[in-house]
C-alpha cells in the first residue's frame, strides 16, 4: 500500500472502531433483550429435549441443501460481478454469510463489497449497488412465494388469508418495479445530490466533487446489468429462496416437528423479513427467534413449540454458516498464496 493511501486511511480508523463498537453494543442489547423476553415463552427441557432427539441424517441433508444454497447465491454475485472467477467468488459468499451473522445491524453485509474490492475485479460502490439490487430482489422473491403458499394452502392461518395475499401481491408488485427503476431511481438520486450541492454552494470543494465522481462511476458500472441479466438473478433469487425455506423444513422434521411444507414457508417468512431489516443481534440471535415464533403462532404452531424450534433452526444454520465460512477461508487463502487474487490492488 502507498503511503498516501496510508494516511487517507489514519484518520478513519477511530472513527471506524468507535462505529463497530456502538453497533456491537447495541447488537448486544436487541439480542440480550429479545432472547429475555422469548425465555418467557420457552421450556428449556422441551428444547434440551427436541435438540437432544435431532435425527442427525436429516441434518446433514439439511447442510447439503445449505450447500446448494451457497452455489446459488455464489452464482448470483458472479451476475453482478462477473469479473469474479466463481471459486473465488464461492469462497468469498461463504465467508460473507458468516460475518453477516456474526456482526450486528447487517453490518457483515460490507465485508462483500470489501472482499470483492480486494480481488480486483469490482469497485466498491459498484458492489455495494449490486447487492442492494440483490436485497430488492430477495424482499421480492420471499414476498411472491408467501402470496402463492397462502394462496395454494389450506392450513391453519391465524391471519386474514385474502388480506395477507393482497399485500404480499403488491409488496411483490412494488418491488419487481424497484429492481427495474432502480438504476433511473439512483441517477435521479444523483442528479438530487448535484443540485443539492451547488444549492448550498459546496459543490467546487474537492471533497465534494470526488465523493459525486465516485458515486457516478459506481452508478455507471451498475447500469451495465441489463435486463435480461436482472431477469436471471431474478429466477436464481426464486431458486435460493425455494431452497433456503427447504432447508427450513429439513431442520423442522430433524427437530421431528409436524410441520408441511407451505405451513414452513408460511411460518418462517417472518423470520426472514426480520433479518433483513437493519435491526439485527449478534450471530441473528433473538431477532431470528421472534420471527420464526411470531410466524409459527400465525400457522398453528404451539408458542412454546415455536419458540423452541426457532432456538432449534437459529443453532443449526448458524452451525452450517461457521462451517461453510471456515471453508470459505481456507479458500481465499488457498487462492491468495495460488495466485494472488486478493492481493493489495495499491501495489
Amino acid at each position: 500500500m502507498s503511503t498516501v493511501g496510508r494516511a487517507r486511511g489514519q484518520p478513519a480508523r477511530p472513527r471506524g472502531r468507535w462505529s463497530l463498537l456502538i453497533k456491537t453494543a447495541l447488537g448486544l442489547a436487541i439480542t440480550a433483550a429479545l432472547v429475555l423476553f422469548l425465555f418467557r415463552y420457552i421450556d428449556l427441557d422441551q428444547l434440551g429435549r427436541m435438540l437432544a432427539r435431532t435425527r442427525w441424517p436429516l441434518y446433514l441433508a439439511g447442510l447439503a441443501l445449505w450447500g446448494a444454497v451457497y452455489l446459488v447465491r455464489t452464482v448470483r454475485f458472479v451476475l453482478i460481478a462477473p469479473r469474479t472467477p466463481y471459486l473465488t467468488m464461492l469462497a468469498i459468499a461463504s465467508v460473507h454469510n458468516l460475518l453477516l451473522r456474526l456482526l450486528p445491524m447487517r453490518t457483515g453485509d460490507l465485508s462483500y463489497a470489501f472482499l470483492v474490492r480486494r480481488a480486483g475485479t469490482a469497485g466498491l460502490g459498484e458492489s455495494l449497488l449490486g447487492l442492494l439490487l440483490l436485497r430488492a430482489l430477495d424482499a421480492t422473491a420471499v414476498v411472491a412465494l408467501f402470496c402463492a403458499f397462502l394462496g395454494l394452502s389450506h392450513g391453519p392461518y391465524l391471519g386474514d388469508r385474502r388480506l395477507g395475499i393482497l399485500v404480499a401481491a403488491l409488496a411483490a408488485a412494488a418491488g419487481l418495479a424497484l429492481v427495474f427503476l432502480l438504476g433511473r431511481l439512483l441517477r435521479l438520486a444523483l442528479r438530487a445530490a448535484r443540485r443539492l450541492a451547488s444549492a448550498l454552494g459546496v459543490q467546487r470543494r474537492p471533497g465534494i466533487e470526488r465523493i459525486l465522481a465516485s458515486i457516478e462511476h459506481a452508478i455507471e458500472a451498475f447500469s451495465r446489468i441489463g435486463p435480461w441479466t436482472t431477469l436471471k438473478l431474478a429466477g436464481a433469487s426464486m431458486l435460493l429462496w425455494l431452497l433456503t425455506f427447504g432447508v427450513f423444513f429439513v431442520i423442522m422434521r430433524a427437530f421431528s416437528t409436524p410441520v408441511g411444507v407451505a405451513q414452513t414457508v408460511l411460518g418462517s417468512t417472518a423470520a426472514v423479513v426480520t433479518g433483513f431489516l437493519p435491526i439485527g443481534g449478534i450471530g441473528s440471535f433473538g431477532t431470528l427467534e421472534a420471527g420464526w415464533a411470531l410466524g409459527f403462532v400465525l400457522v398453528g404452531l404451539d408458542r412454546e413449540l415455536a419458540v423452541a424450534t426457532g432456538f432449534g433452526v437459529s443453532i443449526a444454520t448458524f452451525s452450517y454458516c461457521a462451517l461453510f465460512g471456515l471453508l470459505g477461508w481456507i479458500g481465499l487463502t488457498l487462492l491468495a498464496r495460488r495466485n494472488n487474487p486478493l492481493g493489495d490492488t495499491d501495489e
